[in-house]
């Protein structure tokens, strides 16, 4: 989810159908330059900025002035605070008084459960493969490969790798690069991950940080997104790069 940051005070959050009356497990907050499909400039601090969270009705505040830093990714290191709520979207709202932010969008990510397309763990052993998505345009879709391997298979975990060259011999995209790109992952027509940032993935710390629940998806109509709505300049710091991912599935 995008939200603007328009103003010192309250900026409220927009209602977003497909999330509405989920039961949200946690939101990070993702500090990023360039956002996907938009060339609006992205907030890349969460300093001077709190969230305040509703429950469905509106009427009660679940997290009242959690300074955002709470939810950033990059401070938590996969501690996430709670929700496990249903809430109300567009009564919850970011506080800004930081003036140096007004004017920037900020990127949140909701995590919330889909029994239909998940399962409960059958084993503890996992399997580890690999794909390397090519970067070609940086103002589209980068689809991710086919992989005959891995068809049919419930993922468990997504870890992205950041090799200067990868095992098949390619140029990696660079570490500093990735905070710009995110991952969809689609089954059919429905985005079981839609633009989840791929830092959110590196996940040397611990394997729990963004750990999904046997989830299935289909690669030939999953992608990478580079940010910014193609006006990242120079763009051959993307352009002829791969992203190198493991992927872990039950046994």
């Amino acid at each position: 989810m995008l939200v603007p940051i328009t103003t010192i005070g309250r900026n409220y959050l927009p209602f977003v159908e497909h999330i509405d009356k989920r039961v949200i497990k946690y939101i990070d907050f993702a500090p990023a330059a360039y956002l996907p499909g938009t060339a609006a400039p992205g907030l890349t601090t969460s300093a001077d900025l709190s969230i305040t969270i509703f429950d469905e009705d509106g009427t009660k505040e679940i997290h009242r002035n959690l300074p955002l830093e709470r939810l950033d990714y990059t401070q938590t290191i996969g501690v996430r605070q709670p929700v496990c709520r249903r809430i109300a979207m567009d009564s919850c709202y970011i506080n800004c008084e930081n003036p140096a932010a007004v004017g920037k969008t900020a990127a949140l990510v909701f995590w919330y459960e889909l029994p239909q397309y998940s399962a409960a763990n059958k084993t503890d052993i996992v399997q580890t493969d690999s794909v390397e998505i090519p970067i070609k345009v940086v103002e589209r879709y980068n689809p991710m490969p086919d992989s005959d391997r891995m068809t049919g298979k419930r993922f468990r975990r997504i870890l992205l790798g950041t090799p200067t060259t990868t095992p098949d011999g390619n140029p990696g995209l660079a570490a500093a690069n990735m905070q710009n790109c995110y991952l969809t992952l689609c089954k059919g027509s429905y985005r079981i991950l839609d633009s989840c940032p791929l830092n959110l993935l590196y996940q040397l710390q611990m394997l729990e940080k963004t750990e999904f629940q046997n989830i299935i998806f289909d690669f030939e109509s999953s992608y990478i997104t580079v940010g910014g709505a193609g006006t990242i300049t120079p763009d051959t710091d993307y352009k002829g790069k791969y992203v190198f991912l493991n992927l872990q599935y039950e046994a």
